[in-house]
């Protein structure tokens, strides 16, 4: 009962439903949007993305697009129920236990890079210091230009040879969210954070043979 509330293999987004959303694929209205996620290494439930660019100095637009999921589940379905009593996704050291099927959060609600996907996104215009100006909520259809991981963006932040449009995105994102997180410390948020310790198993054994702190960057905090 759960597959089958699932579109059928090959689905493709309908023309009908791009016409009734904010279309932001090619650059969208304004030429400059360029969508890319930032997630661990190896992700493949890719649910949020980012984009942002200059509007004039000191202003920017920047935009969170996550995957429209409540296009595939709707209430009262065994597909909701069925979500509704995992209630999360559980992460384990070599699998996980997934809330909804596999093939809705790997693949139809998953932000693969270059691949069409529904979106529902919130899109701000902020100042130089990150101060919120005017803020708006729309169903998207995005294609994302990169799926990184947090090393493949911090690679791109920290090389200062690089000036091409997904680089120049990701060091606004970076400048805004270190001003935001600085603010939230000035206003005394407390900071619970802990070392984040990975395990690398054994392919046939699943074994562990190593174990290693995970390193944090500024493109881990970004998002």
């Amino acid at each position: 009962q759960v597959q089958a509330c699932l579109p059928a293999k090959g689905w493709t987004i309908p023309e009908a439903e791009i016409a009734r959303r904010l279309d932001l694929r090619d650059g969208g209205p304004s030429g400059k949007v360029l969508v890319c996620s930032v997630d661990p290494p190896g992700c493949v439930d890719i649910d949020d993305a980012l984009h942002a660019y200059e509007l004039a100095p000191g202003k920017y637009e920047v935009g969170v697009h996550i995957a429209d999921v409540g296009h595939f589940i709707k209430g009262g379905t065994a597909i909701d129920a069925e979500a509704a009593a995992r209630g999360t996704t559980v992460y384990l050291v070599n699998k996980r236990i997934d809330m909804v099927p596999k093939r809705l959060g790997e693949d139809l609600c998953s932000l693969h890079e270059k691949v069409d996907r529904l979106a529902f996104s919130c899109i701000w215009e902020v100042d130089a210091e990150a101060n919120i100006l005017s803020s708006r909520y729309e169903k998207t259809v995005i294609r994302s230009a990169g799926a990184l991981s947090y090393d493949e963006a911090q690679a791109r932040l920290d090389d200062t040879r690089l000036d091409d449009p997904l680089t120049a995105s990701l060091r606004i994102l970076n400048t805004l969210a270190k001003q935001l997180k600085a603010r939230r410390m000035a206003a005394g948020a407390l900071v619970l954070g802990s070392p984040e310790v990975r395990f690398v198993l054994d392919s046939e054994t699943s074994d562990p043979t190593d174990v290693g702190i995970y390193k944090h960057k500024d493109a881990n905090s970004m998002v």
